[in-house]
């Protein structure tokens, strides 16, 4: 640890920012408006989201993202750059001493998601923080709670809608949206997925409009995770049966209607809005946490198994077959 927890709260906690696109931006901005927080710098290889940002918030910017990622003037970098470059930033960081929030996926493969828990695993301690920010979101937060009093998950049923306008390979679609409910179902039954079988409809290419994966959990209930990629409005929610009470976020379900280019519902298409407040709250518990001297929130290691299930489900897709999760062992540190 470089610094000790009592120093952390005496000063004030530079940050950096490595990809400033849409995600990357908002936490520019968020950290920009916290007490007790520099946000020193951004770096993009994209010249026009830079100028973006530094003439908005008045930070220095650069194109250069391995440099801000070893770049030991800082306390804590947000890596939001893309997927394929999150394990070696992220590795880079830790090695440079720095305090990680990473945007998921971890990584776009196992063998990079490992390389991040070993960098982890060989400083003795956490540093990163992974951006599952449902955790941290007022509705999720809201039926965990409720969960106490609903006696043994029975079953989970997560169901996620996007709007998007164009098809996406499966690995995108899984690994870039699926993987949040994915997260969701481990964190909400604190229990890991041991099997998958997934279904897909709308298929086109290497692609599919609708999914559904059926998990097996370790208790023996299921979750059922449902998503759609190319639907009219964008949506969330999430129902856990219980043995004595059933939980649901949101609104109760209702017949709305919903076609191309009109949406009659207050249900609107930007996830932004939906999740703004979960982003905030999310960048405020990684500063505190900072702060601390400890890291907190999702971490390597569920984005690591997060991943494991990600590949389990394209598997599934791909061959037809139920697929077994293959438990891993969890390092100490986590």
């Amino acid at each position: 640890m470089r610094v000790g927890a009592t120093l952390w709260r005496m000063q004030n906690v530079r940050v950096g920012v490595i990809g400033v696109g849409g995600m990357g931006s908002f936490h520019a901005h968020t950290l920009a408006s916290l007490a007790h927080v520099d946000l020193a710098a951004v770096a993009d290889p994209y010249q026009p989201n830079v100028d973006k940002v530094t003439a908005a918030l008045g930070c220095a910017g650069g194109n250069d993202p391995m440099a801000l990622a070893t770049d030991e003037s800082l306390d804590a970098v947000v890596i939001a750059s893309p997927d394929d470059t999150h394990a070696d930033l992220a590795i880079a960081a830790i090695n440079a001493g720095l305090w990680v929030l990473c945007e998921k996926p971890l990584a776009t493969t196992m063998a990079d998601a490992f390389r991040v828990i070993d960098a982890e695993v060989g400083l003795g301690s956490r540093r990163v923080q992974l951006g599952f920010m449902r955790e941290y979101d007022p509705a999720h937060v809201q039926l965990v709670a409720e969960l106490r009093d609903a006696g043994r998950i029975d079953a989970i049923r997560a169901v996620h809608r996007n709007s998007n306008d164009r098809r996406r390979p499966i690995a995108q679609i899984v690994g870039q949206s699926m993987v949040h409910d994915i997260h969701s179902v481990r964190f909400i039954s604190g229990e890991e997925i041991t099997s998958v079988s997934a279904f897909g409809a709308g298929a086109a290419d290497d692609s599919y409009r609708h999914i559904l994966a059926v998990c097996q959990l370790e208790s023996g209930a299921h979750a059922m995770v449902e998503f759609d990629d190319a639907g009219f409005a964008y949506e969330v929610s999430v129902e856990v049966l219980g043995a004595d009470g059933d939980v649901l976020t949101g609104a109760p379900v209702r017949a709305v209607r919903r076609r191309k280019g009109s949406v009659d519902t207050f249900i609107g298409p930007d996830w932004f809005a939906w999740f703004a407040e979960a982003y905030r709250a999310q960048d405020r518990a990684w500063i505190a946490s900072i702060q601390a001297g400890e890291a907190t929130g999702p971490s390597t290691w569920d984005g690591l198994i997060a991943h494991h299930v990600v590949e389990a489900v394209i598997q599934s897709l791909t061959t037809g077959a139920s697929v077994v999760v293959e438990h891993l062992g969890k390092p100490e540190i986590y």
